[in-house]
Order: C-alpha cells, then structure tokens, then sequence
C-alpha cells in the first residue's frame, strides 16, 4: 500500500519588527495619520497600566476596569471635548483583537462637552514675536511656513522637497497627504519660500545631498558630527511641536491668557491655521470654497451658518485658478512689515502700469478711427474747407 507523504502546512510569517496584534491594528485603520493619532493614545493607556508590549495589554485580565480608572483619570487631565480622543484609539485596538467590552458603560463616564476655547488666531504681531526667538534658520522656516499655509503640523513630517512646486511671485505650491483621499494643494507666501529656500541651501552646505524624497523638515542634527549631518531623517511631529512650544514660551504671546478646560485662548499650532483661513476669507478676492480648499476642509459653514460640502469629484479647481485668488492675499500673509510695504508697492505699480498701458490703447485705438474718418471724408470731399484744418490738427495731435 502506498503511503501519502505528510500534509506540508503553510508557515505562519512572523513579524520580528511589529507584534502581530499591532499589525491587525495598523491595517484595520484606513488612514495612517489617524493610526499615528491612535498609536499615541494606546501608548499612553499602555503605560498607565503598565504594559511592557502591546501583546500583554491584550491579555490583560481586568482590562474593563483598567480602561474605566484610565478615563477618569484623562477626565481631569484634558478638556472634556478632548476625553473620547483618548478612548476610540484603544476601543479600535482592542476590538480587532476580539476583545469585546462593556463600551456603553465606558462611554457613560465621559464628561459633559463644553463651548471650545482656543478660537482666537495669532494677529501678525504676534508671529513676529515668535519669529523673534527663533534663533536658526529651520525653526524660522518652520514658523513662517505654517503661518502662510495653514497646514497642520502633524502633516509635516510626511512632506518631502518633491511634493513642492514653483508658482508666480516666488511662491510655491505645496501638495498635502499626497496619494491619499485627503490630498490637498496649499499655497506658501514668497516670504515663507524665501525662508525654506535658505534652511534648505543650509543643509547643502553642512553636507547633505538634496533629493526630490529629501524630508522638507529634517531632525536637529550637529555640525560638528559629519555623521550625524549624512543620516538624514525627517523631523517627527513631537520633536517638531517641542520646537514650537518652546518658541510660543519664549515669546510670551501667551502670558496673562488663562487656561479653559486645559487650552489656552490661542492654540499653540492651530491659531496659525485660523490666521491664515480668517485672512482669506476677509480678503475680497478669495472665495469661501477656495479658502476652504486651500485648507484641506471639506465642509465648511457658509456666511448663513449652512453646512456646505466641498465636492471633490466635480470642483476641482487647477492650482493655477488657486494662486489667481490667493496671490491677493499675500500681503495680509506676510509676517514682516518692510517685506508687506514692499509687495504692496509691487501691487500698486503694477495696476498702475496696467492704467497706462490701457490708456495708451485706448488712445491708439481713438488715434486709428480719426485717422480712417479723415482720410475717408477726403477722399469722398465731404470735409468742409473750414473744418480740415481742424481734422489736421487733430491727427498732430495723434503722432
């Protein structure tokens, strides 16, 4: 009798680098800029309970009660409108993994939401006194970028020096979260172009060779340390917030602004994002929708409070018909008074050059008819001989 060889099974990869349970996680989340939001919520429970890998929060025993204490104890330590961030993170990890909670009663502990604070943007004065202590050339190009585009800063890291373009009045388009659904083009003032140009050129100079997948920011690095400078790595969102804190401290914006429900009346990162929408949609020329997209929103509330929604699939507006209507805005933009004053000028030279060449063609065209009526009434005689003296002077006047 012949005997069958054995069943050969299909070996089960391993994952070295990342537990299995974290890898069911990442892939169950559509958007990796959500993952990152839910990754620093988990590792924040994880250390609360004393989790050494994320395999052993999972077979933890109490976790209801764990994940309960967890958020009474955020409950006193953000504000209330904040609470839930910190629980759909772990609900998300948990429930692909097969844990299922008591998620109703969980929720049942969160606080009652209050009116936001944090509403009010940064005035212009106040980004130039957070420009006054940033002493080197990345942190200045980091302040200037955010103050002119409005992105957020946790979309940084990921930007590299090809998803930049070259636009008119030494400005560039800057394309957000590219290849993703929530792929977005944003327009950065001459002024902040001018600042990255020059971090950037610092890094050539300190040794680095620029590529189009070179990070747009990259981590602190010394250049006493030859190898330190060559490893290139793109800054990260906490190292690039450190920066910021201590530039928004430094500068004392803030000082004599009293905390409500854990925020302050100007949010550290995102009063730059309300400077820069507010400044659009106050400038005439900029449609709502426009300043709306050049935000990254895909809903906004109109001027009568109705929800509008962008349509991605039908308005889809050329970055070129973008900078038509942001080009107008870019004095309101600007950070330096001199470099304001400057492109004002620009502006009001430029209409006046467009009045006088519309002068002179509307002077050529009245120069061309007086010219085709004369030479037509003499060649018929219909000019009176009291009247060609005048039609003479007429066209004199004309050459």
């Amino acid at each position: 009798m012949r005997k069958e060889p054995p069943l050969k099974y299909t070996k089960v990869p391993s994952f070295p680098k990342m537990e299995r349970v974290l890898l069911l996680f990442e892939n169950s989340v559509k958007s990796k800029y959500t993952f990152k939001t839910y990754l620093d919520k988990l590792n924040r429970f994880m250390k609360f309970v004393g989790a050494s890998s994320y395999d052993e929060l999972t077979r933890k025993e109490n976790l209801q009660e764990l994940l309960e204490d967890w958020i009474m104890t955020v409950k006193q330590q953000v504000s209330p409108n904040s609470v839930p961030n910190y629980f759909y993170g772990v609900r998300a990890f948990l429930e692909i993994n097969d844990i299922e909670l008591r998620w109703k009663k969980i929720i049942r502990l969160f606080p009652a939401k209050v009116k936001k604070t944090g509403r009010r943007p940064y005035t212009t004065k106040e980004v130039q006194k957070i420009l006054s202590v940033a002493k080197d050339l990345r942190s200045r190009a980091l302040v200037l970028f955010l103050a002119s585009s409005g992105v957020r800063i946790g979309a940084i890291p990921d930007l590299k020096v090809k998803n930049m373009v070259d636009l008119p009045l030494k400005c560039k388009g800057v394309i957000l979260y590219e290849g993703t659904v929530d792929e977005y083009w944003t327009i950065i003032t001459p002024e902040a172009s001018e600042a990255l140009n020059l971090y950037l050129n610092q890094r050539k100079t300190d040794g680095e060779e620029i590529t189009d997948n070179s990070p747009l920011f990259r981590k602190a690095y010394s250049t006493r340390d030859n190898e330190s400078s060559r490893m290139v790595k793109s800054a990260g969102l906490r190292g690039l917030t450190c920066v910021m804190v201590r530039l928004v401290e430094n500068s004392g914006v803030r000082l004599g602004q009293e905390k409500r429900n854990g925020r302050y009346e100007t949010m550290m990162d995102h009063a730059f994002r309300k400077r820069f929408v507010t400044i659009l949609k106050n400038t005439t020329e900029v449609k709502n929708s426009t300043a709306e997209k050049l935000a990254g929103h895909k809903v906004y509330q109109d001027e009568d409070n109705f929800t509008v929604e962008l349509d991605d699939s039908y308005n889809l507006p050329t970055l070129e018909e973008l900078f038509n209507q942001f080009k107008y805005a870019i004095p309101s933009l600007t950070i330096d008074d001199m470099a304001r004053v400057q492109i004002k000028e620009q502006q009001i030279q430029k209409k006046v050059s467009a009045l006088d060449e519309e002068k002179h063609k509307h002077f050529e065209e009245k120069k061309k008819w007086y010219k085709t009526i004369m030479e037509k009434a003499k060649k018929e005689g219909q000019v009176p001989d009291w009247l060609r003296s005048t039609f003479d002077e007429l066209i004199l006047t004309f050459e």
